[in-house]
């Protein structure tokens, strides 16, 4: 009875075999597994800013005779920048007028006290020896009291006049000095905010002067990735104005503070962008690839091959016609493709996903696709 019950079973299973052998093969994509360069990347957004940039303000009230235009390589020292100094010439003449004028009124009510003092002297003895009357005495009295307050007011209120009337000259001459203004450095002007001819104002804005050949990225960096994003990384940025064209750099600092637009919590990473950086220009917005990891060989599969079950990674490895469930272990993961750690060798095929309706062990027809997951 026993035997019967083993050969009995024998026989379901070569059954089965058969069957199985029989049945159509499940058609899948499947890719190889391969050898090359992965990179883990956070892409993000950002806008192009000069490392130095000077923006020029007016520092004197007038009308705009000469300005550089946008897109002009100047030289440090150059001039960059004239405007009318007439009305300051006029203020810094009258400033000049009144301190001089402040000035000799003390001088001339010295002069005064002088002779006043010497007439008082005289007229005291004349008077003493009766050659003049008491009202004249006492009228050269009243003339030197007079003058010896005039003298003391002055004293007091010419030095302080004068100081702010110095002042006021000091400034004007620096305002009138601004009427002409070269570059601070060696760049370009990139932005202008006035024309020749208009009237400016002491403050307002007139044009911005940088150095071009020294540029970095303001990347926005969503509050998840912050963790990942250090300094010294590499960086790919790009623009849709330069279709297929990538500009290299790294990441030159990370500022530590996140703040909401629009719905998204970000901090701000300055990224340095290496020579050549012609085609980019301030506020330019690109798009900015950070790589926080890579390998340069990477045993790698699509990602799209790996399943997750209870935590634990696997792939169809398919082994001759069919389809075997295989434990691996990954390492470096992208949105694209993983790395793999164990598990897989060289050259071995997996299936990719979608995987639903697909047993450990069953027949499959591959259509194979290469690592972009084409045919």
């Amino acid at each position: 009875m026993f035997l019967r019950v083993i050969v009995g079973a024998a026989v379901l299973g070569a059954l089965a075999l058969a069957w199985i052998s029989r049945s159509p093969a499940v058609h899948v994509d499947a890719a190889a597994v391969e050898r090359g360069p992965l990179a883990l990347r956070v892409t993000t957004n950002g806008k192009v800013e000069p490392v130095e940039e000077v923006e020029v303000r007016a520092r004197l009230d007038g009308r705009i005779l000469e300005i550089t235009e946008p897109g002009t390589r100047v030289q440090e020292g150059d001039v960059i920048l004239r405007i009318d100094g007439g009305q300051v010439g006029s203020e810094l003449a009258k400033a000049r007028s009144e301190r001089l004028s402040a000035r000799e009124s003390l001088r001339a009510a010295r002069a005064r006290l002088a002779r006043e003092t010497e007439r008082a002297a005289t007229d005291a003895r004349l008077f003493e020896e009766g050659a003049i009357t008491r009202e004249r005495h006492a009228e050269s009295q009243a003339s030197l009291r007079e003058a010896q307050s005039r003298v003391s007011f002055l004293e007091r209120e010419v030095p302080l006049r004068v100081a702010s009337l110095d002042l006021l000259i000091r400034e004007l001459e620096g305002q009138q000095g601004a009427a002409e203004l070269t570059a601070p450095f060696s760049g370009t002007v990139y932005r202008s905010d006035r024309r020749r001819g208009e009237m400016v104002h002491v403050g307002d804005p007139i044009l911005r002067i940088a150095d071009l050949e020294r540029l970095r990225v303001r990347a926005n960096v969503d509050q998840v990735d912050l963790g990942r994003v250090r300094p010294s990384q590499r960086v790919e940025i790009t623009s849709n104005a330069f279709p297929g064209r990538t500009w290299a750099g790294a990441v030159s600092e990370v500022i530590p503070h996140v703040v909401v637009r629009e719905s998204r919590s970000i901090s701000e990473s300055l990224a340095r962008v290496e020579p050549p950086t012609e085609g980019l220009v301030p506020g330019m917005s690109v798009d900015v690839d950070i790589i926080v990891a890579q390998a340069a060989d990477a045993l790698q599969i699509p990602a799209a091959a790996v399943v997750r079950a209870n935590g634990t990674p696997w792939v169809y490895r398919i082994e001759g016609s069919r389809a075997e469930r295989t434990a691996v272990s990954l390492g470096l993961e992208t949105v694209s493709a993983v790395e793999i750690t164990e598990g897989l060798d060289l050259d071995d095929r997996v299936v990719l996903g979608p995987l639903h309706g697909l047993s450990d062990g069953e027949r499959v027809e591959p259509r194979l696709r290469d690592a972009g997951g084409h045919p």
